[in-house]
């Protein structure tokens, strides 16, 4: 080790793409995420890193880094110290948090600093950061590499294959790990071949072999030189067991393969832009720790639409029952929505036809309900059935969409009978308001339900498929001149597309649509984080659902899907009619406090990409069947519990439609809006996304006692926000503070507090109505030199409106 140029000591690499990454020295190789998210796998483990976590890569083992758009650096600290030790490191942020991880992140971007800094720092201060990242990792992030006598054997199995991945290069011999533990070398090797796959002797010569082959690609010490460092003792029996293994020599290996090597060796040094960029990234934390005040002047602001959200109100037919319905219109009083999306409704079972003649009576029941409860209908007229989803590809129950007649003439009828219908009833100027979508069939889906004939449409004798691109823009295109003859100004849109699942190139399905005659209105689209890399691992494991770990993954898609349509010029609008973090119906996070926060996040971070917004759904009835009616709380998708209980996402909505449309200030999880100079609104949220135990953890079951383990920590944030240009120099104000959150309104804790059990009579249900509503404080503020200071407090995954209106004198 140099103790003259500290820099000699620490390498720190930017990390881009998807990386493999294998080292076999015995210095210190750290992952650390300054923004975004990494996914790394090793072996049969996977991990997800979000931002300020580390990972210290384990010695000789084989390392997946999933970068994507991450911020990511590997951070390599020399460690060359003339001792023996019998330790390695180990260890990480999230799946192996310690008291010292925040002092570890601390001590990581003080480096960093340092290294972009480095001009303008001494040599000590960079020796002194070094030492005391050593320290911590020394004293906190360290692992025996020795082999225990008491243990079980398998256990001992796997001391010895951690011991010889960190110590092949030393001298290793069974008979003599096998007299150490007391046991014969016989049954040690068949033990290890049990567990591992292979004999002992064996993984340790294809160990040693992995770091012949890395040096061999990467350096250009000589053979000789790379066989004993590596372990082995004799070249001729070397040079006989990599010609067995690898099929060359290892001259014809370095000369042949060198080029196709699948270790990735290459260093992404930093650039001029990434420095430039990091040295923003420190000046502006830098300046947040010094003052913690956010300063925002009241004179400026732009126009901003909050009020694009819709609501998944589910299958048509669903709004007929009395609770459905009655929950529907618990909206009329507060109705954060401006839409109300349901799908089935010229079902052959809830529009009848008895020969030429229709039965309105139940659709004008459920059209009614909608509107009563203040909502625009949003009706996907496709032939959408419902389906409850208990994994990604498994369905609880179907109930599919019945058609009488398949010819297009037929369906052309219906269409015109229904709309002149409607206008009759709800005339024309309400009609021309409604959206209406036509579902494109998705085939895996119509398969996994057995319901492959609604595909089919018949046109003067020809038998066509709706799911064949061609077809669905021809019948597309004449429903939609048919509806427009009797309600011109009608938007017509489809086709719900599926970006988590859409494998194919749209680019050419799309021109062909939106260039021809009878091109939509509006392009709708579902956005759930399935991810194609890790359930391609899934499906090679056999693991649970592919779903990404992405915090950003829904604006990625929108941003990803608008930038294709500008390339193409469409000039239409394009709706998210269905997000969600997962398609599951059961799944226990979408009862906690997580979903307001994440509600807030994603529909705010896509409102400027999208003219519409939908969450997936709005109650628990949708999804509540034989198995699940006797639970309250049962992992149901909704934002109201099927007794009708608000859970912390509606609120999220009530919040947001509380927003005026003059925004002042917003940055990741801050807005601030004005109707005018005496009333404003404030709006923050502190989100903490979900961990690796939730993405990978398959063995564990959660539920609404123990869903807290499924989020990263986080700690009590503290904002002030120092209102500035206000119109009057001194002035009292009246403030509520809105507050909701894991520990004020949370259903999961409310519940856990009142019964252990999983049905709730209805003494408790109105009980807890009350307790899961918004915690309220109002307090007084003045004004000075016409500013005025606002202080807030938020706890991990908590929500808080704050209303401030000037008081007259």
């Amino acid at each position: 080790m140099r103790l003259i140029e500290p820099w000699d000591n620490i390498e720190i690499n930017l990390l881009t793409g998807n990386r493999v990454m294998q080292h076999f020295d015995s210095n210190i190789h750290l992952i650390y995420v300054l923004a975004g998210e990494v996914t790394i796998e090793k072996e049969d483990t996977i991990v997800s890193l979000q931002k300020n976590d580390f990972y210290i890569l384990s010695k000789s083992l084989v390392h997946t880094v999933y970068t994507k758009n991450a911020r990511t650096f590997e951070i390599v600290l020399k460690y060359d110290f003339e001792v023996q030790t019998d330790y390695v490191f180990e260890g990480n942020s999230v799946t192996d948090t310690k008291r010292t991880d925040d002092q570890v992140v601390q001590s990581i971007e003080r480096l960093l600093k340092l290294y972009i800094l480095q001009e303008k720092q001494t040599i000590s201060a960079v020796f002194e950061e070094y030492f005391h990242i050593l320290q911590l990792l020394e004293k906190e992030y360290t692992k025996p590499s020795t082999i225990e006598e008491e243990r079980s054997m398998k256990q001992k199995v796997y001391e010895l294959k951690f011991y010889i991945d960190n110590n092949f290069d030393k001298d290793i011999r069974l008979v003599d790990i096998a007299h150490k533990l007391y046991v014969s070398d016989q049954y040690l090797s068949r033990s290890f071949s049990n567990e591992i796959g292979m004999p002992m002797n064996e993984y340790l010569i294809r160990k040693r072999l992995e770091k012949v082959r890395k040096d061999l690609l990467e350096t250009e010490k000589s053979i000789t030189d790379i066989a004993f460092s590596a372990g082995f003792s004799n070249i001729n029996s070397f040079n006989r067991l990599f010609k067995k293994y690898q099929g060359l020599t290892p001259s014809e290996f370095r000369k042949e393969i060198k080029a196709e090597s699948k270790i990735d060796s290459k260093k992404n040094r930093l650039e001029k832009a990434d420095i430039q960029s990091l040295e923003s990234y420190f000046k502006e934390k830098d300046s947040k720790i010094d003052d913690e005040t956010i300063q925002v002047s009241m004179q400026e602001s732009s126009h901003q639409n909050f009020q694009k959200n819709m609501i998944n109100l589910g299958y048509a037919g669903d709004l007929t029952h009395a609770s459905f319905a009655e929950q529907i219109h618990f909206l009329q009083k507060n109705n954060p929505f401006y839409y109300g999306r349901i799908w089935g409704l010229l079902s052959e079972e809830i529009l009848e036809q008895v020969g030429e003649a229709y039965d309105f009576s139940t659709v004008d029941e459920i059209i009614r309900i909608i509107l009563k409860a203040g909502i625009k209908p949003f009706l996907e007229l496709g032939f959408k059935g419902k389906l409850i989803h208990e994994s990604h590809t498994q369905i609880v129950k179907s109930h599919p969409f019945i058609r009488k007649s398949y010819e297009l003439s037929d369906l052309i009828q219906r269409f015109q009978v229904f709309f002149h219908h409607c206008v009759d009833v709800f005339g024309l100027e309400e009609v021309s308001s409604w959206l209406i979508e036509i579902w494109k069939p998705n085939p895996l889906v119509l398969k996994t339900i057995g319901c492959e004939e609604l595909m089919r449409i018949d046109d003067n004798g020809l038998q066509m498929n709706l799911a064949k691109e061609k077809t669905y823009i021809e019948v597309f295109t004449k429903i939609q001149k048919a509806v427009k003859q009797i309600v011109p100004e009608i938007q017509i849109g489809g086709c719900g597309l599926s970006l988590d699942i859409e494998t194919r190139d749209l680019s050419d399905f799309l021109t062909q649509w939106i260039t021809s005659k009878g091109a939509p209105d509006f392009l709708s689209l579902s956005i759930y984080p399935m991810d194609a890399v890790k359930q391609q691992m899934n499906q090679k494991k056999q693991h649970h659902e592919p779903i990404s770990p992405n915090s950003e993954y829904l604006l990625h898609r929108i941003k990803g899907f608008k930038e294709l349509l500008a390339e193409m010029n469409y000039q239409g609008k394009t709706f998210i009619t269905e997000f969600n973090v997962t398609i599951l119906s059961r799944d226990i996070i979408n009862d906690t406090a997580f979903k307001g926060s994440y509600i807030l996040k994603n529909a705010l971070s896509a409102m400027p990409y999208c003219d519409l917004i939908g969450y997936w759904q709005l109650t628990d009835l949708s999804v509540t069947t034989f198995d699940t009616a006797n639970k309250e709380i049962f992992g149901g998708s909704g934002l109201i519990s099927k007794s009708g209980i608000p859970k912390i996402g509606y609120y999220a909505y009530r919040f947001l439609k509380r927003l005026s449309d003059q925004l002042v200030f917003q940055s990741e999880d801050l807005l601030i809006t004005k109707d005018d100079p005496n009333k404003i609104q404030i709006l923050c949220y502190s989100y903490s996304h979900l961990n690796s135990t939730y993405y990978y953890d398959y063995s564990s079951a959660f539920t609404r006692r123990n869903a807290a383990a499924l989020f990263a920590s986080g700690t009590v944030q503290k904002k002030q926000v120092l209102l500035k240009d206000l119109k009057d120099e001194e002035s009292r104000y009246r403030i509520k503070y809105y507050r909701i959150g894991a520990a004020a309104g949370n259903i999961l804790e409310e519940i856990n507090q009142v019964s252990s059990s999983d049905r709730l009579d209805d003494e408790v249900i109105a009980y807890l109505k009350h307790r899961c509503e918004p915690q309220l404080e109002i307090r007084e503020g003045h004004s000075r030199n016409h500013q005025l200071k606002i202080e807030m407090e938020l706890s991990p995954q908590d929500i808080q409106l704050i209303e401030i209106q000037k008081v007259s004198r």
